[in-house]
């Protein structure tokens, strides 16, 4: 995952779209792996894509965000899916950059 994304961070209570203050940040990234046809492990690797979540704060409306964002390493951040989870009901939960 690209460390930029802050940038692309959309606050559920003001409706903010830009820079935002990174509190936390988690992400996993999925392993693959691939077994031989008797059910031998073969090979274990990293996949390319994972998910995120992201303790935001507003640089506007000061309030807190959380924001789950799933992403692939061939893609800039401004094409990664955010999704709202805090605040429940607000801005669009679920946006995809233009």
């Amino acid at each position: 995952m690209k460390t930029n994304y802050s940038s692309e961070l959309f606050c559920g209570h003001c409706g903010r779209k830009g820079l935002a203050r990174v509190l936390s940040a988690y992400s996993e990234r999925d392993m693959e792996t691939l077994t031989s046809p008797c059910g031998y492990l073969v090979k274990q690797s990293s996949r390319p894509w994972g998910t995120a979540y992201i303790l935001s704060q507003c640089m506007r409306c000061e309030e807190m965000n959380l924001t789950k964002i799933d992403w692939h390493d061939d893609f800039s951040p401004a094409d990664y899916t955010y999704t709202i989870l805090y605040p429940a009901s607000g801005f669009g939960n679920k946006y995809k950059q233009p």
